[in-house]
C-alpha cells in the first residue's frame, strides 16, 4: 500500500489543469509555449545581425550624407542639388535600400500597419506579409512615376521630386529607429510607443509632401502640381492607409 504523505508534500511537481465554469479547456500553461516576439525568431535575428553589419559598413557614407539630408528636410532646393551629384545619388540610393528591411522589422514589431486580415498571424508570418505589402507599395509608386511622366515639367525637376521620397524615407526610417530605441530604453508602453512612432512618421511624411509640392509648384502650374501629387503620393499611400482601415 502506498504510504500516505503529509498534505504539504502530496504535490511535489507538475501542474493541475482545471476547466473553467464554461467548460472550455484552457491552453497548455507549461512554460515555453508563449509566442516569441518577432525579434526573438531565428530568421529575423539573422536579418538584424546582417543589416547591422551593413549599416556599420556604410556608417561613413551615412554621416557624410547627413548635412545633405538635413538640407532636404528644411529646404526644397536641396533636393534639387542632391540630384546634381551622381555620387550623392548613388550613396543615397544605397542607404535607402539598406534601410528597407530594418524599417519593415520595426513596422512589424510595433504593428504599425495592422489591418484586420493580418491580426491573427504569428509574428514571423506577419513580418513576411508586411515585407510583401511594402514591396507592392514601392512597386506601385515606381509604376505610377513612369506612367504619369508628362511634358509639363522638365526631366530634372521631375526626377528630383520622385527621388525626394527616397531621401525622406531614409530620414523617416532613421528617426523611427532612433525613437524606438529610446522607447525601449525607458520601457514605454507598447500602445503608447506605437502612437508615438505613427505620429512621428506621419509628421515627416507631411514634410515630404510639402517639399514635393514646392518642387512641382516651381516647375509647373498649380493644377499640374496637384495632379502629380495625387498620382504619385495620394493614390499609393491612400491605398495603403485605406487597406489598414477597411480590410
Amino acid at each position: 500500500m502506498t504510504e500516505i504523505q503529509p498534505i504539504d508534500s502530496a504535490f511535489t511537481g507538475g501542474y493541475l489543469g482545471l476547466a473553467p465554469l464554461s467548460g472550455c479547456i484552457s491552453p497548455d500553461p507549461m512554460p515555453g509555449n508563449e509566442a516569441l516576439p518577432l525579434t526573438g525568431t531565428l530568421p529575423v535575428s539573422v536579418l538584424i545581425m546582417a543589416f547591422t553589419v551593413l549599416c556599420i559598413a556604410n556608417i561613413r557614407t551615412f554621416t557624410d550624407m547627413v548635412p545633405s539630408f538635413a538640407g532636404c528636410l528644411f529646404r526644397w532646393k536641396e533636393n534639387m542639388n542632391l540630384e546634381d551629384s551622381a555620387l550623392s545619388c548613388i550613396s543615397r540610393n544605397r542607404i535607402y535600400w539598406i534601410l528597407v528591411v530594418p524599417f519593415c522589422i520595426l513596422a512589424a514589431s510595433y504593428r504599425l500597419y495592422a489591418p484586420e486580415f493580418l491580426s491573427g498571424l504569428a509574428p514571423l508570418p506577419y513580418f513576411f506579409a508586411v515585407c510583401g505589402i511594402f514591396a507592392a507599395y514601392l512597386g506601385l509608386r515606381t509604376a505610377l512615376s513612369r506612367a504619369v511622366r508628362g511634358r509639363k515639367i522638365n526631366a530634372k525637376a521631375y526626377k528630383a521630386a520622385i527621388h525626394t521620397f527616397r531621401t525622406f524615407f531614409i530620414i523617416i526610417a532613421t528617426v523611427l529607429l532612433a525613437v524606438s530605441g529610446v522607447l525601449e530604453a525607458v520601457s514605454a508602453d507598447e500602445s503608447l510607443s506605437k502612437q508615438i512612432l505613427l505620429y512621428t512618421g506621419a509628421l515627416l511624411y507631411a514634410v515630404l509632401l510639402i517639399r514635393e509640392v514646392q518642387i512641382f509648384r516651381n516647375y509647373c502650374s498649380v493644377l499640374s502640381a496637384i495632379l502629380y501629387l495625387c498620382a504619385l503620393e495620394f493614390l499609393p499611400t491612400g491605398i495603403l492607409v485605406a487597406s489598414a482601415i477597411v480590410l
